[in-house]
This record gives C-alpha cells, structure tokens and sequence, in this order.
C-alpha cells in the first residue's frame, strides 16, 4: 500500500549513526514549532531498547517519551507516535526476530498516514543510520526515499563527524533524496576535543549541504542557526526543498 507522499509538511531526521541525538533534535524542533502555535506531529516507525519507570515496572522506550511530550501529546496512546517499538537495543527486524515478532510495514505506513488529519507539520525520526534496516525487506533510506521529505541530519560533533558526514551525504545524493541540511550534536560532556572547532567548516568545505546549527552538549532551549545564531525557520527550511 503506497501512502506517500503525506498532504501536510514536515521534515524527516536521520542520523550518521546510532546515538547522535536524532530524538532530542527531533523533540528541540517539535517543541519550538509547538510554541509558535504549529500544530505539530511527531512519529518514529520503529523504536529498539526498552527502559523500567522505576515507579511502575513498567518498560517504556525513552525516544518516544521525549517526541510525545515535546508536542504536549501526553495523553496520545504511544503506538501514535511509535506503532512498534522492541526491548532489545538492537536493529528493529533483529529485536523482532528475537521476540518472535514480525515487523508490520503495513502498520508504519499507516501510522505515518494518520498524522495528516491530525497536524499543520510532522516530524519523523529515523532509526540508527541511514542504511540500518527497518525490516528485512528495507533500510531507513527505502522509508525516506517513500516518505519524500526533505531530509535533516544529525551528526556527532567531535573527531570521525566528518568521515561519517560525507558518506551519509552522498548515499543519500546517490538516492536523488533532497538535504535540508546537517546538524552537528554534541553529544559527549568532555569539551577537550579540537575538531569540534573546524568540522563544521571542513564538512561546509567538502559538500554543498550546510551546516544549519551546532548544537552543544545539554542545550535546552530552540536551535539556533549556525554562525547567524537567529532562530531556525523549520517550515522555511522544509518549504525551500519542494
């Protein structure tokens, strides 16, 4: 079934990798767009590693807290902003196989579908990198290459980020999908790494996909641009690709 692409617009954030901070740039721009009076989606197909609420028992997953309560969607059932979610923190089909359950590509179709009768603009958060497997038939690149959104990356901010950056720029060129642009996410406390002070340029130096924000370890306020340091116009950024 072919529901793309949505009627609303929105952006779609992929990582270079695991642990960049995909989910919490993902809830910084929800948050913001939800504060200027957007009435703004968030949605993750799939989400692996599953914690215990110490108060409950119960299992959660971390990402999809933290999208459900940046667009103040506290009694959204969960499954709306994630319809499957595993406890293994493990690629999505593997922490199904080990569950004994299939991934349901139906189901994240149609998940995502059902964001267009309820929001102005969506956010969809990747899983891992660009090329980790959603299920056994595709990668997260085959569900952005559906979805045709304009694509924002988040990447590490220390030392390896432009290696990292470059490849997952140009396996997503080489699909023909539209960039909107890099996030550098500073993911690590220890400030002591030099590269953080030239990555940015060096990436600007090697591809024509800007740099639109750094992002230092612990912000919590809305991303500001790169240099500019002026608010991001996230609807802008997303309308400037279509």
């Amino acid at each position: 079934m072919d529901v793309f692409p949505l009627q609303i617009p929105g952006l779609m954030v992929v990582g270079t990798d695991t642990g960049v901070g995909k989910s919490y740039i993902s809830a910084a721009i929800a948050r913001q767009l939800t504060s200027e009076g957007v009435r703004t989606g968030a949605y993750k197909p799939a989400c692996s590693g599953s914690v215990i609420d110490e108060s409950t028992g119960q299992p959660y997953w971390e990402d999809v807290e933290l999208l459900r309560q940046a667009i103040g969607g506290t009694d959204l059932p969960p499954e709306r902003i994630c319809p499957q979610t595993f406890h293994a923190p493990l690629a999505p089909p593997v922490a199904a196989e080990k569950e004994g359950r299939p991934i349901d590509e139906a189901l994240l179709l149609e998940g995502v579908r059902w964001w267009e009768s309820q929001a102005e603009f969506l956010i969809v958060e990747g899983v891992g990198g660009v090329l980790c497997p959603l299920s056994s038939q595709q990668l997260i690149v085959d569900f952005a290459e559906k979805l045709k959104y304009p694509l924002l990356i988040v990447a590490r901010a220390g030392l390896g980020t432009i290696n990292h950056s470059l490849l997952t720029i140009e396996a997503l060129q080489q699909r023909g999908l539209k960039i909107a642009g890099l996030i550098l996410n500073d993911v690590d406390p220890e400030l002591s790494d030099e590269s953080r002070l030239s990555n940015a340029e060096q990436i600007q130096l090697w591809t024509s996909v800007p740099v639109l924000s750094f992002v230092p370890f612990d912000w919590q306020s809305n991303l500001l641009r790169y240099q500019s340091q002026d608010r991001i116009d996230w609807r802008q950024v997303s309308q400037d690709l279509l």
